[in-house]
């Protein structure tokens, strides 16, 4: 058979299931179709992110726009309030669907109906923090006659991240399917809608809730669309949906508490960055800091792209005893990431002055030894993105537990003991330091055996 016969048939050939070099073909080709859906929404991703910084700062300053990145970013910080049970909705679709057809469709409406139930909770409940918080205070802000446009901001915020939860959810169910491409094909029209969006925007000098509304808004949206797939596909039935949502919700609570924790340890390691900032040292620094985390995004973004779909995939091997599968998909995901984001990110560093000067128009400028410890830091955590697939397709969820509660015992204080001392240079100083001690302590030491067990057999 011929190279291109072999591509083709790769692609589009028919694959046995019944063996196991079938189902290993199977993984591969729905995590390819995923990975390169999922390109095209991270680039389409990248080119809103861009323009969000070069067309929004010369109107709206570097405190606006400090406030603007500063209540973005706790989409991160919040993520949490979905209880684990999106996560946990992977997983258990991923087993479902090595089953039956009924016993998928009970999953999927159950999982629904409580990821929206939960989303209308958690909006009213961050609708009435909202509007009642000090502003001022939180975000250590110069001008006070921001705080109008500030609070209306942070309604919109609470609104959408209330509908983000059931859209979230819906991404998560056709990660357990394996067929995240489908998710990425949805997002990437919320992105194209999002870059016409904030032109227009832009141009008017629209406020800080107004974009907002734009870039969050819009993956919201696209991602809801995602619910008409699954009533077309008959894989969600509203009939007896409440009735599926009593029965899961135990299974989805149950496994969903591992992943909330973990989600917890995240948060207070990691999302809390940007609020550590402006409450220590003010939000006009926060707008400095993400202009550099964003760019070194550049280095991990692509090897997360790759190695989000093999959640799903590693998920399924685990379900058939597939320890080849998963052994090797491993190796093979741990030396692509390190050496392409290693590379990616050295030359960021090298290049870094001009590429955020041309961004930013000349207003930011970033001090070296920040760019130094970003650039060193999104290589590990690209990494450390490649290893949690693993972690999470073969539920080995714990583990991570004691891994993250090592993090927050190590980083939360250095961060908030030296972002006064050295500024922002602290907060990936703390991160590199905390991450790489919690890992090794953990994974290499105390949970070998459990992560060894996963690999190979025992016998």
């Amino acid at each position: 058979m011929s190279i291109f016969a072999k591509i083709s048939h790769f692609y589009a050939g028919a694959i046995s299931l019944d063996t196991e070099a079938g189902r290993h073909a199977a993984r591969y080709r729905r995590a390819l179709f995923s990975i390169l859906a999922n390109i095209a929404s991270k680039g389409l991703s990248l080119i809103l992110t861009v323009i969000s910084v070069s067309l929004t700062i010369p109107y709206l300053g570097v405190e606006r726009f400090g406030v603007w990145m500063t209540i973005s970013s706790f989409v991160a910080l919040l993520s949490f309030l979905d209880l684990g049970i999106g996560n946990a909705l992977t997983n258990r679709v991923a087993q479902a669907a090595t089953k039956s057809h009924a016993e998928l469709v009970r999953v999927i409406s159950g999982g629904i109906i409580i990821l929206m139930a939960l989303g209308l909770i958690i909006g009213i409940f961050l609708v009435m923090i909202a509007s009642y918080v000090q502003w001022e205070t939180l975000l250590k802000i110069e001008n006070l006659n921001l705080l109008p446009e500030i609070k209306k901001t942070g309604v919109c915020f609470a609104v959408l991240f209330g509908m983000s939860i059931f859209s979230g959810g819906c991404q998560r169910i056709f990660a357990g399917l394996q067929q995240s491409y489908i998710s990425h094909i949805f997002s990437s029209f919320g992105f194209i809608l999002g870059c016409l969006a904030l032109l227009v925007a832009a141009r008017h000098e629209a406020g800080i809730e107004i974009l907002l509304f734009i870039v969050f808004g819009s993956q919201v949206f696209a991602s809801s669309l995602l619910l008409l797939v699954l009533l077309w596909r008959k894989q969600l039935h509203v009939r007896g949906s409440i009735a599926f949502a009593k029965n899961e919700f135990f299974h989805l609570y149950h496994n969903g508490a591992l992943f909330f924790l973990l989600q917890i340890g995240g948060i207070v390691g990691w999302g809390a960055d940007s609020l550590i900032i402006s409450s220590s040292i003010g939000v006009t620094q926060v707008a400095i800091y993400t202009v550099v985390q964003r760019l070194f995004q550049m280095g991990s973004q692509p090897f997360m792209v790759i190695n989000t779909p093999l959640w799903g995939a590693y998920a399924d091997a685990e379900a058939h005893g597939d320890k080849s599968f998963i052994r090797k998909t491993l190796k093979r995901s741990m030396l692509l990431t390190l050496g392409g984001a290693g590379s990616i990110s050295l030359i960021l560093v090298v290049f870094h002055a001009p590429i955020i000067s041309w961004w930013t128009d000349g207003f930011i400028m970033t001090p070296i030894y920040l760019v130094i410890l970003c650039g060193v830091w999104s290589v590990l955590d690209a990494c450390g993105n490649a290893f949690a697939m693993f972690l999470n397709g073969t539920n080995v969820i714990r583990q991570q537990l004691y891994a993250v509660l090592i993090f927050i015992l190590l980083a939360l204080p250095l961060k908030l003991w030296l972002v006064n001392e050295m500024g922002m240079v602290a907060i990936p100083l703390a991160t590199i330091v905390a991450y790489s001690i919690s890992t090794l302590m953990v994974y290499g030491i105390f949970c070998f055996k459990d992560i060894h067990g996963k690999l190979f057999s025992n016998s």
